[in-house]
């Protein structure tokens, strides 16, 4: 007995330390997640622009500094963004039942997680940054829990009426769905989440009705519709394996 809770606190001490190693950094609203997340990608094609005048023979020097600022403002919103959204980590690693050594591994796949998430963070379906950050925080989690090495990836249909375990939502939900995911709208997003366990054991249908207040047939057509959204998703890259959800 004494044993595990020594276990038991040495966990809680690395949990604190790392909670305590981030500092002051003020919470961001939905809104100002948003805003900051515009910034970034605002300095995405500010890079973009700078890339397409290298080699120009003639450059206009304060358009390059124009762009450099914008660089620069997005570099900073997207170090806010990640400060912001550290105690989340703490946060869901506290939810994981694991040895010490364990949650510092936990901590460190969150950590990286949040800045996987913020490069491909689009806030134009006016889902929070911390919403999907959640996601990937999760996800990698799950990953280390399974086997720190694991990255197969098993691609199945979300829509079987019967709740996913964690282990089959961890490994259904890969991070080119995350991505295509953040760009629906945030209702979209919601229903899915249940679905599929971002946030905990994946829902049965009549569950997720419940949590959302909707009788089952409205509840499934939303979800239909949120599926039809991904499968002919509108998102850089290939995404075409999506359609067989």
């Amino acid at each position: 007995m004494s044993g595990q809770r020594t276990t038991v606190d040495q966990r809680e001490l690395i949990l604190r330390r790392h909670l305590n190693s981030i500092g002051p950094v003020p919470e961001l609203t939905p809104e100002e997640e948003l805003s900051a997340a515009a910034v970034v990608a605002d300095g995405r094609r500010a890079e973009n622009e700078l890339a397409a005048l290298a080699g120009a023979p003639m450059l206009d020097l304060e358009s390059v500094a124009t762009l450099r600022d914008r660089v620069r403002h997005a570099d900073a919103a997207r170090e806010h963004l990640i400060a912001a959204c550290r105690p989340l980590v703490v946060n869901l690693a506290r939810r994981h039942q694991s040895t010490a050594g364990l949650t510092a591994a936990l901590l460190s796949a969150g950590d990286e997680a949040l800045a996987r998430a913020v490069d491909r963070y689009d806030p134009t379906g006016g889902l929070p940054f911390s919403s999907f950050a959640r996601w990937w925080v999760e996800r990698a989690m799950r990953e280390i829990e399974r086997n720190p090495s694991a990255t197969a990836v098993r691609r199945g249909s979300p829509s079987a009426a019967g709740p996913l375990t964690a282990d089959e939502s961890a490994s259904l939900v890969d991070t080119t769905l995350l991505t295509a995911l953040g760009h629906l709208h945030e209702d979209d997003c919601r229903i899915l989440e249940l679905r599929l366990g971002l946030d905990g054991p994946g829902l049965s249908a009549a569950d997720t009705a419940a949590v959302l207040e909707m009788d089952l047939d409205e509840a499934a057509e939303a979800e239909e519709k949120a599926l039809a959204k991904l499968r002919h998703p509108s998102t850089p890259g290939d995404l075409t394996h999506l359609r067989s959800i």
